[in-house]
């Protein structure tokens, strides 16, 4: 069984990268779209990070509850 949390930080992260990023393309002719393109890419690369994290605990705890 999938860790739910994992799964929904997971597509939090791809959708901040995805939308964030085109919201940050479109706004690239001013600076500030770059930094919120940068801001975007690093913040859903944190979350997906988060979430990896917490499912790999899961494996553990599953594997330690044997």
């Amino acid at each position: 069984m999938q860790n739910k949390v994992a799964r929904i930080l997971f597509i939090t992260g791809v959708l901040t990268i995805v939308c964030g990023g085109t919201i940050g393309l479109l706004m690239i002719k001013d600076v500030s779209g770059l930094m919120f393109l940068i801001s975007a890419v690093v913040s859903g690369i944190f979350v997906i990070g988060f979430s990896e994290i917490i499912k790999l605990l899961d494996e553990i705890s599953q594997k330690l509850s044997k």
